[in-house]
Parts: C-alpha cells; structure tokens; sequence
C-alpha cells in the first residue's frame, strides 16, 4: 500500500513538472499556451481581417471609416481563430485615431464577426 501511494505521488509530479516546465519554454518563445501570438502585419490575412473590421464598424455607426495603417497583429486559436489588430483608422476628414479591433473567425468558415472595438492604443482586450 505504501508503495502503491509513493509510486502515484512520484507519477503526479513527474506529470507537474513535465506541464511546468512545458508552459515555461511556451513563455519563453513569446506565446503562451492559449495566448496571442504575433502575425504578419503586412500579410494578405491581416489586411484582409483589418479591412472587413473598418467596414463593419463603417456600417453599424454609419460613419465614413478609412484605414490608415496596420500597426500591430496577433492571432489565438479559440475554435477559429481570434485576429487582434491595432490599427489607425480615420473618420471621414478627421485626424486618425488608433484603435485595437477583435474580429473572430470560425473554424467551419462561417462570416467573420467583429467582436471587439477599442479606442485609445494598443490594448489588450
């Protein structure tokens, strides 16, 4: 019995430190496990996803919206993929501002869905 319990308490932390010590090397490459990962900012994917956030903020406002430029992209993997890009957009004549967009693509290539609009830099949503 006591060796039955020491050989489980061995295996539970060889398991312990075996995921630990995975999660740290994750951390360690820039991405961690279930976290965003850097993207191309310059890539048709990112442009594309960038695109269809202007317009489909555009459209539920119903303000003229330009996009000026592509600062940052990130992308997680969540049954689809979550795009998050930080961008500056202008309205119509105005100065542009920045503003960080979420825009969900679904694994089974359903519309995209802007799901996250924030003004004010490069945020984390």
């Amino acid at each position: 019995m006591k060796k039955q319990i020491l050989y489980y308490s061995f295996a539970v932390a060889l398991i312990v430190g075996f995921y630990a010590g995975a999660n740290r090397v994750a951390a360690q490459d820039g991405q961690i496990t279930g976290g965003y990962g850097d993207a191309a900012v310059d890539s048709k994917e990112t442009k594309k996803i960038a695109r269809f956030a202007v317009k489909a903020r555009a459209k539920s406002t119903h303000k003229s919206l330009k996009l000026v430029k592509i600062v940052k992209a990130e992308t997680q993997v969540v049954r689809g993929l979550n795009h998050r890009i930080c961008m500056d957009v202008r309205e119509g004549s105005k100065k542009a501002r920045r503003v960080t967009v979420v825009v969900w693509e679904d694994i089974n290539n359903r519309p995209l869905q802007l799901t996250n609009w924030k003004s004010g830099g490069c945020t984390e949503l």
